[in-house]
């Protein structure tokens, strides 16, 4: 069992640990065919939900809607239309906000990349934006974070910005000045602030609060609010930012009034929402309201919180459910499902009571039983592999294949109950 970790600050750790995550990282994404600069691959997209209908960037480069109750692609519903150019890879899972479906892409030729941010009316399945996507010349791999009047995108270096490493860039989702393309970034945003690191996970908003990590191992939370105060210098929009102790590539889980995210230093940390703005620039651990747990291994996937749990797993596939007020493990060891966990579990009820469900990079879903920690069994995958988190509903497993199946399950017999080709014209699997 870990010990738990209290009042971690340790900069010589820090460094040492984000210099490493910073070296294997692409060795990491080029292992597992995912990312690198020559080649990125896409198909990490997560499943969104709204109403009947499911929403999935898909491997070919398309935002695609299906059917939730029968698993069928909407092929009247794809942007951009068959027939035009494609966005890109797609590896964040798309927001949905006010009728509008948001996200973003990138395409790479050597080290050049391009970036698209898109928002798609929900209903025609057209872009919103009468002048089309923003473009951007770096790297976006993140899931965008909608406010409530800006939507946040997370970025890469961009191309003549210097060595900046990343920027936080505010759009205005509603502006449509029917400008020419060239013309829209100048139209539609809003403000940018500069990161000490690129930004790979997805933007949690939470009270117009957007929260997200960078490569370069900080915790930000940036205002998104319209305040007239912040024109000079929107760097202030910054309310607070945590040292971690290692790159930060996942999405943090806000409650409230907490905030829980791991890291490649192998740790989960709890931060108090209040402490925080309180002691905006404090990297040291209020330890009767905050926690940090040592899973020992790289942490990519979201924590999820459930009846008073913390649940996260680490790379190597070790599951651990924590207490989330103490940090203390509930279960004597942690569970064990596949490798390469990046994706968020999802709470469902199984056959055994309540579970979790954890999507492995290598293949299959694992089942843990929450009670005991117990080995649960699996959906079968087939052999693929998933980077995204599985979803449910109405006692159905919907999860996004790495090679682009969607695949559902019957939660309680684990029976799979219907797979298509989430692109192209959406053929059951063959």
């Amino acid at each position: 069992m870990k010990t738990e970790q209290r009042q971690t600050s340790q900069p010589g750790r820090r460094a040492r640990v984000t210099r490493l995550s910073l070296a294997l990282i692409a060795v990491l994404f080029a292992l597992a065919a995912c990312v690198n600069d020559l080649n990125p691959d896409g198909g990490w997209s997560g499943v969104a939900q709204e109403g009947d209908f499911l929403y999935i960037g898909s491997k070919d480069g398309r935002v695609v809607r299906i059917d939730s109750s029968t698993g069928a692609l909407d092929r009247s519903w794809v942007y951009p239309a068959e027939g035009d150019d494609d966005l890109g890879e797609i590896y964040g899972t798309p927001q949905i906000k006010d009728g509008v479906v948001y996200g973003s892409a990138f395409r790479c030729r050597g080290n050049d990349c391009d970036g698209e941010v898109y928002a798609v009316d929900i209903e025609s399945g057209r872009s919103a934006w009468a002048t089309g996507t923003v473009e951007y010349e770096t790297r976006l791999v993140g899931s965008v974070g909608a406010g409530e009047t800006t939507l946040a995108v997370g970025t890469s270096a961009l191309a003549g910005e210097g060595d900046t490493g990343g920027f936080l860039v505010g759009i205005d989702p509603t502006a449509d000045a029917g400008r020419e393309l060239a013309e829209q970034i100048s139209v539609r945003e809003k403000w940018r602030i500069p990161l000490d690191g690129p930004v790979w996970g997805g933007i949690t908003v939470a009270d117009d609060i957007a929260y997200f990590g960078t490569l370069q191992a900080t915790l930000f939370a940036v205002d998104l609010s319209d305040n007239a105060s912040y024109t000079a210098n929107p760097s202030d929009r910054i309310v607070w930012r945590f040292e971690a102790s290692g790159a930060i590539a996942g999405t943090p889980h806000v409650t409230e009034t907490d905030l829980y995210f791991g890291s490649f230093g192998g740790d989960v940390v709890a931060l108090n929402l209040a402490y925080r703005r309180q002691n905006p620039d404090s990297n040291v651990l209020n330890s009767s309201i905050e926690w940090s747990f040592d899973t020992g291994e790289w942490v990519w996937a979201e924590p999820i919180l459930s009846d008073g749990i913390i649940y996260v797993a680490n790379l190597p596939g070790e599951v651990y459910a924590l207490n989330a007020e103490t940090g203390l493990p509930r279960w004597q060891q942690p569970a064990e499902v596949g490798k390469e966990i990046v994706g968020r579990p999802v709470v469902f009820e199984s056959n055994r009571g309540p579970a979790l469900a954890v999507a492995s990079g290598e293949e299959d879903i694992g089942i843990v039983v929450l009670a005991d920690g117990q080995d649960g069994g699996d959906f079968n995958t087939d052999g693929k592999g998933m980077k995204s988190g599985p979803v449910v509903a109405d006692n159905v497993i919907f999860v996004h294949t790495d090679s682009g199946q969607l695949r559902l399950y019957q939660a309680q017999n684990l029976s799979l109950l219907n797979c298509i080709e989430a692109k192209g014209e959406g053929k059951r699997c063959g």
